[in-house]
């Protein structure tokens, strides 16, 4: 008989014992901590979540979503822009590890990235916990640095709207791309960004206030 047909795909006990899998009764599965949590977290802290996965395993491992069903890895012609791309998720996961530190960073490497269980992820920050109570501080943990995670990115973006909104004013005001460029050290291929993003706040229909609405 052909030995093909012995074949497994399923993990092997020694694999399940890995930190990325957890007890389901007498089973076990592979940990979805995202999943778990997903009935107490917002949609758009999801959503960063799903951001901060994608940025790390470019940043980390070279993929990217187009690589998926065959789509062909960085070859010589676009390795600059994979290049590009890649050096932009580091600098993403790099500006949240500066803001939160270090741990709040290896909890999403380990929950996000690597899949830990809650119960593996309690064990290693509470280990003279009750591994129940470890696993309950271990989720409200990861939820904590998740709305964390969201509410950074949620105000690096407004930070961005207002200086683009403020940058679009000065140059209707009059200031050139020249003085523009050297005022706020922004390339000039950057600062036309920055302005068209600004422009298009600037032109969206203000909706008014109830002071505004009063005869």
């Amino acid at each position: 008989m052909s030995r093909i047909a012995h074949i497994t795909t399923t993990p092997t006990r020694e694999r399940t014992r890995k930190a990325d899998y957890e007890g389901i009764g007498r089973k076990r599965r592979r940990a979805n901590t995202l999943g778990a949590l997903s009935s107490r977290l917002r949609a758009e802290v999801i959503s960063e979540a799903e951001q901060w996965v994608k940025d790390w395993m470019l940043a980390e491992h070279g993929y990217l979503d187009i690589m998926k069903n065959g789509g062909a890895p960085a070859l010589a012609g676009n390795v600059f822009t994979f290049n590009a791309l890649q050096g932009k998720a580091w600098g993403r996961l790099n500006a949240f590890r500066r803001h939160a530190g270090r741990a709040r960073h290896q909890l999403l490497v380990n929950m996000l990235g690597l899949g830990w269980s809650f119960t593996s992820l309690g064990s290693k920050l509470y280990p003279n916990l009750h591994p129940d109570n470890a696993r309950k501080k271990a989720a409200d943990d990861c939820a904590a640095t998740l709305e964390m995670l969201a509410s950074f990115w949620q105000e690096q973006r407004q930070k961005k709207a207002r200086q683009a909104v403020l940058i679009a004013q000065q140059h209707r005001k009059g200031l050139d791309m020249a003085t523009l460029t050297q005022k706020y050290a922004i390339a000039p291929k950057g600062l036309e960004k920055i302005i068209k993003h600004g422009e298009h706040i600037l032109d969206r229909p203000r909706k008014l206030t109830a002071i505004e609405l009063r005869p």
